[in-house]
């Protein structure tokens, strides 16, 4: 899946009060996945990893998303894509 319509199919899940500030949020992470990598291609594929993870956690529901904090940092991911999807889960539409 391409990085913008992922991008897109996340921010629709979202109240649209809170699309921009998550927006934001999103892109910066992204930003910094590409700018701490040795290549501009790594930092690409790390930004789009990212983003597929965040659709990952963002896709949990009730107890599997809590408990995959526990499991987020044993992952490739950190605690940090973790607080991005739980700020996220709060702002969709439901």
């Amino acid at each position: 899946m391409e990085r913008e319509t992922l991008l897109a199919k996340l921010l629709n899940m979202l109240r649209e009060d809170q699309k921009a500030d998550l927006h934001a949020k999103i892109e910066a992470a992204l930003a910094e996945q590409v700018s701490a990598a040795p290549t501009p291609a790594e930092g690409e594929a790390n930004a789009m990893r990212f983003l597929k993870d965040l659709d990952i956690f963002v896709s949990w529901r009730g107890a599997d998303f809590i408990y995959s904090r526990g499991i987020a940092e044993s992952l490739r991911v950190g605690e940090d894509i973790w607080e991005l999807a739980y700020q996220f889960k709060h702002a969709m539409r439901e």
